[in-house]
């Protein structure tokens, strides 16, 4: 489609610099969380990132407690190291700070509203608003800010499709090889990046109508792929990706009931994470008010379902909010995966097949992946931003004001980001808290357990990590057990009693990992949404004294 952005040729210079104002408006959302603390995963990232400032070639030559005892790196992070390059890059000249890390990912959230935009064009008539539609989305928002490699690999995802497009459109070997290039650069940023071969070649064929020569440029990727595969498998003695494909398939739900709870559970996090569709939600399906009751009915039956199996919310006062919560973004989620239907009855060209088998091979890989999480998600992001500016363009008048959707998914978006951002920056603040407070005798060893980003900053504060396997803990010495993190191996009330509790308090009204309100954004194990309001406990970390 040609670009007939008629809402930005309203306001000239709009018109006239579309992609200067949406880098503007990205860093106006992103730069406020520049001095975030590392979270979750962050730190498996940053410290390959600094084994490869002096290994480059080894990224996972070294070992870890991630899971209560230290095990080699390769069988502990399950992402390819791209991302762990760009930090190691950035690390050996700025140094490993928080700031400097956060800004240079900015480039990758940048990247990704530049590219639905440049995507946009050729499948909407609203690029500019299908950027900002990417762009104010909690899984966005909250991705963007940490130092995973989620956006880095969406980034190159939406530029190889964008630009496979456009080397098909022109029959330009130079750029369906670039586009074969970025497509073997997505998997290494992260894994999932392979399904973007076969989402291509589909689009192919369906445009095209026959094979050609553009299907050799699909066997650049592969071969970046069997290269990757013989690479690690010679220094690890295994493929790391078949290897975290067979993990994927281990945690897998096998139950018939199981499958079905987890789908659920994935259709609200849809929701959620790409709200913008349930506020959007009017506006799409207004004349067709039956559709609203039909919706209503199927989503007081799945509520029901769902508040059978909470048991872990039975007697609780939370547990009606949560699936009062749940039901609306349950509601966005069917919406969500609703889109690429109507886009399809309507098109069925090779652009409605790739947006369609977009979202749906996404969620479906969601449910498969080990927990639903909020980052599983993500990629589908930019094309159910290009879906709702399709389907806005069907069946709502140019005049049609999308300001108070977009608006109130921008202000949703930062809110969740900014809880994210205290609940974070929580954790860094406790090991400097419990530094303070317990470090300072030599005669005592400060252990902890827990995780994510609490671990990197314990250590970083001189704190040992608890090793289950090889215990060296002795009477008299600390244990520090942060309530809410991952991994914790239960202590006996004979080995260690109780010395205090620090409390660290955090964003008061929404949170994106909390048991006790159903926040789960990065594992659904805490809960089925990915963002809950409600009451937010404080961050708890309990002192033990070893007996």
């Amino acid at each position: 489609m040609k670009d007939n952005n008629t809402a930005a040729r309203s306001i000239p210079w709009m018109a006239r610099y579309p992609r200067v104002i949406l880098v503007i408006i990205t860093l106006a959302c992103l730069l406020p969380f520049a001095d975030k603390a590392f979270h979750i995963d962050d730190s498996l990232f940053v410290w390959a990132g600094r084994h490869m400032q002096t290994q480059w070639w080894n990224p996972y030559g070294f070992e870890v407690n991630w899971y209560g005892s230290t095990m080699p790196m390769h069988e502990v992070t399950k992402n390819p190291p791209l991302a762990c390059a760009y930090i190691a890059v950035i690390g050996s000249i700025f140094g490993e700070n928080e700031f400097a890390l956060h800004l240079g990912f900015l480039a990758q959230a940048i990247a990704v509203v530049l590219g639905t935009y440049e995507l946009a064009r050729h499948l909407c008539d609203r690029p500019f608003q299908a950027a900002l539609a990417t762009l104010f989305t909690p899984v966005f928002l909250v991705s963007s800010t940490t130092v995973m490699c989620d956006v880095l690999m969406v980034a190159l995802w939406v530029w190889a499709v964008a630009v496979w497009i456009r080397g098909l459109d022109n029959d330009q070997p130079l750029t369906l090889s670039l586009a074969g290039l970025l497509v073997g650069a997505c998997v290494m940023a992260k894994y999932f990046g392979v399904t973007l071969i076969p989402l291509l070649l589909a689009y192919s064929l369906v445009r095209k109508r026959r094979i050609g020569w553009w299907l050799l440029y699909l066997f650049i990727p592969l071969v970046i792929v069997l290269l990757y595969e013989h690479w690690t498998h010679a220094l690890y003695g295994r493929g790391l990706l078949l290897d975290a494909f067979s993990y994927t398939n281990q945690m897998e739900t096998r139950t018939i009931s199981g499958l079905f709870l987890k789908t659920l559970t994935a259709a609200g996090f849809a929701g959620g994470c790409c709200v913008i569709a349930l506020f959007l939600a009017p506006v799409l399906w207004r004349r067709r008010s039956r559709w609203a009751g039909i919706a209503v009915i199927v989503l007081l039956v799945m509520t029901w379902v769902m508040l059978g199996n909470w048991s872990t919310y039975a007697g609780s006062p939370t547990r009606l909010g949560i699936a009062l919560q749940w039901s609306l973004l349950l509601l966005g989620g069917l919406v969500v995966l609703a889109l690429p239907l109507p886009d399809w009855k309507r098109h069925k060209d090779a652009e409605s097949l790739l947006l369609l088998l977009w979202v749906w091979g996404t969620f479906v890989f969601c449910i498969l992946n080990w927990t639903v999480n909020a980052r599983s998600i993500l990629p589908m992001a930019p094309a159910v931003a290009i879906l709702l500016l399709r389907r806005i363009k069907t069946v709502a008048s140019s005049s049609t004001k999308l300001v108070w959707p977009f608006a109130t998914a921008a202000l949703l978006s930062l809110l969740v980001s900014l809880a994210d951002y205290h609940l974070a920056n929580s954790a860094r603040a406790a090991a400097m808290t419990i530094k303070e407070t317990f470090g300072n005798s030599s005669a005592v060893t400060v252990w902890f357990q827990g995780h994510w980003g609490f671990q990197y900053y314990a250590q970083a504060n001189g704190l040992r990590a608890f090793d289950s396997a090889h215990s060296q803990v002795r009477s008299g010495d600390l244990m520090v057990l942060p309530f809410n993190n991952t991994n914790l191996i239960p202590i006996p009330k004979d080995k260690a009693e109780r010395l205090t509790v620090i409390e660290l308090p955090v964003f008061p009204c929404v949170s994106t990992m909390s048991k006790a309100i159903g926040a789960g954004f990065y594992m659904d194990v805490l809960g089925p949404l990915p963002f809950a309001f409600g009451d937010v406990s404080a961050e708890k970390y309990y002192i033990l004294r070893w007996k």
